[in-house]
């Protein structure tokens, strides 16, 4: 099961939607964020939930220190609901993401424009400085 949950988490290194699934005859993309886990978080779940224009996925990892990222694409959804609004981060394809969150509850949130938007990383167990590390740590967001 955990090499299963480790390809899985591999597989979403990309950007996009990649990888078609046969669906009735017809094949739909199987959504993914690019994201790598950081040093000392290790997979802790994966699903994908189908859909008619595609397939989305949500991949969990945690620390030994508690701390919990949740990489979401093409699962809609309000994320972030009743979060204050804690600014932007550049993104490393250069795009730009809203944060949302405070304390140590974290909702990154950005869109692509394609049928897996929106893309949502949640994190917790950071201050926002840590927060800003763990996603330049993890290739999602720019260094610097």
């Amino acid at each position: 099961m955990r090499v299963a949950v480790i390809a899985a988490a591999l597989a979403l290194a990309a950007a996009g939607c990649s990888g078609d699934a046969p669906s009735g005859g017809s094949r739909i993309p199987i959504c993914e964020v690019r994201f790598a886990a950081p040093d000392g978080f290790a997979p802790s779940e994966t699903h994908e939930e189908r859909f008619d224009d595609r397939i989305g996925v949500r991949l969990g990892f945690a620390d030994d220190a508690g701390h919990e990222l949740h990489v979401f694409a093409g699962i809609r959804g309000e994320f972030g609901e009743g979060l204050p609004g804690a600014g932007d981060v550049d993104l490393a394809d250069g795009g730009t993401a809203a944060v949302l969150g405070g304390d140590d509850v974290w909702v990154v949130r950005w869109d692509v424009g394609d049928v897996c938007d929106p893309r949502v990383v949640l994190v917790n167990g950071y201050d926002r400085d840590g927060l800003q590390e763990v996603l330049t740590d993890a290739g999602l967001v720019a260094s610097g």
